[in-house]
C-alpha cells in the first residue's frame, strides 16, 4: 500500500519512505468504521495506524468527534504532538486534557472546540463531570495502550467513559502486548471485534540485541552505568522496579558526577516535562526511570536500554525494550541480575539473550578480564582496614615507646 495522497509531502520532510505492516493493515478497515483490537510491538509505528485513517474521517469544524484515551499524561501529550501538524492538513485542531497540568488552561483551549480530544481517564472524569466535555457526539474513540488500561484498576472507568457515548460509537483499541479481556471483548463492551496481530512478528525488531551482564552488588551495577554513559554514541534510559531502587541510584550516581536526568510519578508535571525535553534533546543522554517511561514514550535514536534489575515479567521486559530499535533501527537492550536471575529472564520469550562483559568503550564483549578489573577496583577500598591488621598482629607482644603525655 502506499502512503495516502494527502500525507504524502508530510511523509517525504520526514524521511518516512513506507508504511510499516501494522499501518497498511489497520488503514482500510478502521476507515471503514470496524470496531477492532490491534496489537503491534513496541515502536511499529501504533500512533500513525490509527491517526491517518481516523483524520480522514473527521468534518472540520463539526465539534468533538474522537476521543483517544491514554495511560498517562506524558503519552497523551506526545500523541497530541503526533497528530497536530497532520490534523492541521485538513483543517482540523487536537487538544490534550491531563492531570498535572494547569486545568484553567486546558479549558481555555477546549472553547476552540477541537475536533480530536487525547486525555487521560481522571482529568476526563473532572471534565465530564463538570459537563466541561460532552461525550454524546463522539463518533470514534481509540484506546491506547490498551492492555493497562483494560486492568483491573482501569477497566470499570473505561467502560464507564464509554457509556457516555452514542452506542454506535467506533470502538479501537490498540497495544503491543495481549490482555486476557481480549477474549472476551463481546462480553465486556457489547460488540464484535476485528482482532489485528502481529506481536510475534520479528520484522519489527530485528534491529534489537538482547544482553545479560552477571552483577554482584549495586555499587558494581552503577559503575557499569557509568562506563556506557561514556560512549559518544549512547542515549539510553535505565529502567528501576520501584522508586527506592531508582533513588538510591541516583544518589550514587550523583555523587560520582555523572550526568543524568530522572523520572518518577511521584515529581510534579512540569518537573517530568523539564527531564524528558533535556533527555529528548540529546542535551543530556542519560534517563533513570521507573516503568513510568516504559509505555509508547517515543524519543528517537535511543541506543540502549538497561534494567537495572530483571523486569516482574514478560510484558514489562517488552515494553521498556520498544524505547529502542523503533521503526527497525538498532539499539540493544542490557539486563543486570545473577545466575538465577539469568534463568528467569530466558522464561519471559524466546529472545536469544547473550551473557557479556562491558569493554573500556562501553560497548559489549563475550571477554571476562574487563569486568573482573572493574570488581577489583571496588574492593579496593577495604585495603586500607585490611593492611592496619596485619600491621597490628606484627607488632603483637612488643613493648611500645611511651608517648609524652604533654606532647
Amino acid at each position: 500500500m502506499e502512503i495516502p495522497k494527502l500525507y504524502q509531502d508530510y511523509f517525504k520532510e520526514k524521511q518516512f519512505e513506507q508504511l510499516t505492516k501494522i499501518q497498511e493493515t489497520v488503514y482500510l478497515p478502521f476507515k471503514e468504521g470496524n470496531d477492532m483490537v490491534a496489537m503491534a510491538p513496541t515502536g511499529s509505528g501504533k500512533t500513525l495506524a490509527f491517526t491517518m485513517p481516523m483524520l480522514e474521517t473527521l468534518i472540520p469544524g463539526d465539534g468533538l468527534q474522537v476521543l483517544i484515551l491514554e495511560p498517562s499524561q506524558e503519552l497523551a501529550i506526545q500523541v497530541r504532538t503526533v497528530i497536530q501538524p497532520l490534523a492541521k492538513l485538513i483543517g482540523c485542531s487536537v487538544q490534550a486534557v491531563t492531570g498535572g497540568a494547569n486545568p484553567q488552561r486546558q479549558l481555555k483551549k477546549l472553547k476552540e472546540k477541537p475536533e480530536i480530544l487525547v486525555a487521560t481517564l481522571g482529568r476526563l472524569k473532572e471534565l465530564t463531570e463538570a459537563r466541561k466535555v460532552k461525550l454524546g457526539n463522539i463518533q470514534t474513540v481509540i484506546v491506547d495502550e490498551a492492555d493497562e488500561m483494560l486492568n483491573e484498576s482501569k477497566l470499570e472507568s473505561v467502560r464507564d467513559t464509554l457509556d457516555q457515548m452514542p452506542s454506535d460509537v467506533q470502538m479501537t483499541f490498540f497495544s503491543a502486548t495481549g490482555n486476557d479481556i481480549y477474549k472476551d471483548m463481546a462480553k465486556w463492551f457489547g460488540k464484535d471485534f476485528l482482532t489485528i496481530d502481529q506481536r510475534y512478528d520479528r520484522s519489527y525488531t530485528a534491529g534489537i540485541k538482547h544482553y545479560f551482564i552477571n552483577t554482584g552488588s549495586d555499587v558494581i551495577k552503577n559503575v557499569l552505568i557509568r562506563e556506557m554513559a561514556h560512549n559518544k554514541k549512547f542515549l539510553g534510559i535505565v529502567f528501576f522496579n520501584n522508586s527506592r531502587s531508582l533513588h538510591k541510584a541516583v544518589s550514587d550516581l550523583d555523587h560520582s558526577k555523572t550526568n543524568f536526568v530522572v523520572l518518577d510519578s511521584k515529581m510534579s508535571s512540569q518537573q517530568r516535562k523539564n527531564a524528558m525535553s533535556l533527555f529528548s534533546s540529546g542535551k543530556v543522554t542519560l534517563l533513570l526511570t521507573t516503568d513510568v517511561a516504559a509505555r509508547g514514550m517515543d524519543i528517537e535514536d535511543v541506543s540502549t536500554i538497561i534494567n537495572y534489575m530483571i523486569p516482574r515479567d514478560n510484558s514489562e521486559y517488552l515494553h521498556r525494550a520498544g524505547r529502542t530499535g523503533r521503526m527497525g533501527k538498532s539499539g540493544d537492550v542490557v539486563t543486570f541480575g545473577n545466575s538465577h536471575d539469568f534463568r528467569n529472564i530466558q522464561t519471559f520469550n524466546d529472545l536469544d539473550i547473550q551473557k557479556v562483559f562491558l569493554n573500556h568503550d562501553g560497548t559489549f564483549t563475550d571477554k571476562q578480564v574487563y569486568h573482573e578489573r572493574k570488581k577489583a577496583k571496588v574492593v579496593t577500598k577495604e585495603k586500607p582496614r585490611q593492611k592496619k591488621r596485619l600491621r597490628d598482629q606484627k607488632n603483637k607482644g612488643k613493648r611500645r615507646k611511651p608517648t609524652n603525655p604533654l606532647h
